[in-house]
């Protein structure tokens, strides 16, 4: 949309409309604003572009209108088939070879396209990065996964909840048997049950603080992969997207992953745990209801006010005196 509106910017004469069509609804809804985030440099490119339009001519109209991608087009599936036949091996779907003037074959590379090599650099990238990590990664502790994509289930979750998650399936998390290592406790027990080793492995299926939840997570688990917890390595049931969503539920329905509180600092970490978000709508609602207990006691101390009369009546015993003398009386 940028180099569209830069190319109507730069014609001799400004046109009257400018009309953009575009199957990308992401990239209309990043026009709106210029706030940081993906694509914000084209937004501000293409902003300026439409302020230059309408210096040049203030009745100038600019569209930019969604329509559909061109799935179903004859004309576009016929492209997509002959570029996926391009990013193919040369020999898989026939080459001429040159030969020589006697017709001797000449020994020359073969012909491959750019879509080709792009991909045989990207898939020799993944294959020294996955080599890279398995040279430095303990496989008992984590397996690497099949696939290059992230887990959706985890990636739409909360920021929290997945923080916790990776730090499980990494092992760097907070368990005994890390905090140890790190030098950062003094001995692995588990703080919740007081068993000798806290690892991951102990919290998910042996720890009696969380029967319940081990059970709900463990019957799902079973539901979905059919295989129960005996039959599962902990390393394995991270990297299993099947079982992400029951991980989750299980993580947030526990404290597992997070340090044990002291009883004398429940209620320290319970504030503390709170975030900044919902401290200020607590301090927001506070506010308010100061507000209104405020405005209804000075509602009441208006009703309760009385008004000073112009004159008081002041009783003299006389009140047998006729209208006439006690005009006189006042004369």
């Amino acid at each position: 949309m940028a180099r569209g509106l830069k190319e109507a910017k730069q014609r001799q004469t400004t046109p009257e409309a400018v009309t953009i069509f575009t199957d990308a609804q992401a990239a209309i809804r990043r026009m709106v604003s210029e706030e940081p985030g993906p694509g914000q440099q084209y937004a501000i490119e293409a902003r300026q572009h439409v302020a230059a339009l309408r210096r040049a001519r203030p009745d100038i109209r600019i569209e930019i209108r969604w329509c559909p991608a061109h799935k179903g087009v004859t004309g576009n599936e016929i492209a997509d088939t002959w570029a996926k036949l391009a990013a193919d091996e040369p020999d898989a779907h026939g080459v001429e070879w040159l030969a020589h003037a006697d017709g001797s074959p000449r020994r020359m590379p073969l012909p491959r396209s750019l879509a080709h090599l792009s991909r045989e650099a990207t898939e020799k990238k993944w294959k020294e990065a996955r080599q890279w990590s398995k040279a430095r990664i303990k496989p008992a502790k984590y397996k690497i996964p099949e696939r290059q994509l992230p887990d959706r289930t985890v990636a739409g979750c909360s920021k929290r909840s997945a923080s916790r998650f990776y730090q499980l399936r990494s092992g760097h998390a907070l368990t005994g048997q890390y905090l140890k290592w790190t030098k950062s406790r003094p001995s692995a027990r588990c703080e919740w049950c007081q068993y000798q080793c806290q690892t991951r492995d102990h919290l998910l299926k042996n720890c009696p603080e969380w029967r319940a939840q081990q059970k709900v997570m463990w019957s799902t688990i079973k539901k979905e992969t059919g295989r129960w917890k005996s039959r599962w390595k902990i390393r394995d049931l991270f990297a299993d997207p099947r079982c992400s969503q029951a991980i989750l539920d299980f993580l947030a329905s526990t404290q597992v992953g997070r340090r044990a509180p002291k009883p004398e600092e429940e209620e320290e970490d319970a504030q503390s745990e709170a975030s900044e978000w919902e401290l200020r709508e607590r301090e927001e609602r506070d506010e308010e209801r100061r507000q209104r207990e405020a405005a209804m006691g000075a509602e009441e101390e208006e009703r309760l006010v009385f008004l000073p009369l112009p004159f008081s009546s002041v009783p003299t015993g006389n009140e047998d005196i006729g209208d006439e003398e006690r005009v006189g009386e006042r004369g």
